[in-house]
């Protein structure tokens, strides 16, 4: 009986194969251009159709037409005004005696000039399509990129890599890119698309891109000019986005330029003319190269960022007077909060503390030396992180190469705490750890601004003046501020006499 249903499987499979290999209907498909500009040549192709059989006639048409202009395989046409053109394709093929027709159709624009707009996914759809209903009625196509849904955001130049990468039809015979995103976010994408799909941005020495920001323009033009050593495009133009209407009602870059500085809209241009090296901006040109050539903007930032955390916890000692342990505890736990993030370091930093303080009264009875004792803590703060870095991969969460370094660095710094607490006391220890935390937050916070990140790529090198900064400090002889509430009394009654 298994054995009959088995073959009755076998039969009905069998048969389900035939019937689809005779199956006798064609099917139709054009490959072909979705647009292309004015007085080219369309080639449009039907090899990719299934047209098995007897007699297969091939017909294309242009719109409404009734003549076909091509009998064959292959349509060419050339077209004489912009617009959007329909073909269609009718294929017929005989079989068995019987006659069989399959047909589809494809929409091809015809543009005089073409804008590409990349744009970040906070911005409406609506506005999108309003742009491109202006860019219609004045002879230009469009083509408006951005994620399908806005949970997800463009953040970073590998998510923007990514996103383009299928995209290389949109860039094809543009005239323009149109970068609507945060900061350099737009230029680093595709510096990253043109490393790992060159053949995208094939047309780019011919292109001109503009930088849609609210921020500062000069910022911006000094850190884009990396990306435009790389890229090479014509021209990069940093402006508002109140040039993107001038830019599609424009007949060529020149006359939207010439616009935009009749309306006075900020603009900063860019070119082979003014990105070159200078003594004065040495640093920058290193900076960008950096950053041009695979070095993530997120460690040159970490390497710029550290004399400033130094400065202001310097600052924060000698003139303000709070109490941290040392200069390089803060600065490691501002680094830590910087790369997971304020929330994810402040529950690792706890969960250390945490776990070496129970370590430590575990271990009170033993009488052990100093060294190895400390020894014992580490490894089992490690074996701790261990265990909770696999609880965050279960859930999908998976710490980078160098926020383990970063973790590790972090488990020393429960000796200072511990050596605290023994020596003068809980409230002692409890208070450094909260100054020291404050002083952390209080750093992450200014790096963490985006403006200031964007100075200081821009710009690096007023990184120079924290070594004037810390001269100065370095000469402080007066009272720190906290010293003026502690002693308030006595200075009351040297007031009084």
């Amino acid at each position: 009986m298994i054995r009959g249903a088995f073959l009755l499987i076998v039969l009905l499979h069998c048969s389900g194969n035939v019937a689809l290999a005779e199956s006798p209907y064609p099917k139709a498909l054009i490959t072909g251009p979705k647009d292309i500009p004015l007085g080219r040549t369309i080639i449009l192709d039907a090899s990719r159709s299934i047209a098995e059989g007897e007699e297969a006639e091939y017909r294309w048409y242009v719109g409404k037409g009734k003549e076909p202009i091509s009998r064959s395989v292959e349509a060419v046409y050339t077209p004489e005004r912009a617009g959007t053109l329909s073909f269609r394709l009718v294929i017929r093929v005989r079989r068995n005696n019987e006659r069989y027709e399959a047909e589809t159709t494809q929409d091809t624009t015809i543009f005089t000039r073409k804008v590409v707009l990349v744009a970040d996914a906070a911005i409406p759809k609506e506005k999108l399509d309003v742009h491109e209903e202006f860019a219609r009625e004045n002879g230009t196509l469009l083509r408006s990129l951005q994620p399908q849904t806005p949970a997800l955001p463009i953040r970073s130049a590998d998510e923007l890599s990514s996103f383009l990468a299928g995209q290389k039809d949109a860039f094809e015979n543009a005239e323009t890119i149109i970068l609507w995103l945060d900061g350099l976010t737009g230029p680093n994408g595709l510096l990253r698309l043109a490393q790992t799909e060159p053949e995208i941005l094939a047309g780019i020495p011919k292109q001109s891109i503009v930088l849609i920001t609210g921020r500062s323009i000069s910022t911006l033009a000094r850190t884009a000019r990396g990306p435009f050593s790389i890229l090479k495009p014509e021209r990069i133009l940093i402006t508002r986005k109140e040039a993107i209407g001038p830019i599609l009602s424009a007949k060529n870059f020149q006359s939207f330029f010439t616009e935009i500085q009749e309306r006075d809209i900020d603009a900063l241009l860019l070119d082979t003319s003014t990105t070159g090296l200078r003594p004065w901006n040495a640093l920058s040109t290193l900076v960008n190269y950096m950053l041009t050539h695979g070095v993530p903007s997120e460690t040159v930032l970490l390497l710029l960022m550290l004399p400033v955390i130094a400065t202001i916890l310097t600052f924060l000692k000698q003139v303000v007077g709070i109490t941290t342990f040392g200069l390089y505890t803060p600065s490691i736990i501002a680094l830590s909060f910087i790369a997971l993030g304020w929330h994810v370091g402040l529950l690792f930093f706890f969960f250390i503390l945490g776990t070496s303080y129970a370590t430590r009264e575990c271990m009170r009875r033993w009488r052990l030396l100093y060294i190895p004792k400390v020894a014992i803590i580490l490894t089992v703060v490690s074996f701790s992180l261990l265990i909770l870095i696999a609880l965050g991969a279960f859930f999908g969460v998976t710490p980078s190469r160098g926020t383990i370094f970063i973790l590790l660095i972090m488990s020393t710094l429960a000796e200072s705490f511990l050596n605290l607490k023994t020596e003068e006391g809980w409230r002692a220890a409890c208070l450094g750890i909260g100054e020291t935390l404050l002083a952390a937050i209080l750093c992450v916070a200014l790096i963490q601004w985006p403006p200031f990140q964007s100075l200081i790529l821009a710009y690096p090198e007023s990184i120079l003046t924290t070594l004037l900064i810390n001269a100065f400090l370095g000469q402080w002889t007066g009272l720190r501020l906290i010293e003026y509430f502690r002693f308030r009394e006595v200075f009351r009654h040297l007031q009084e006499e």
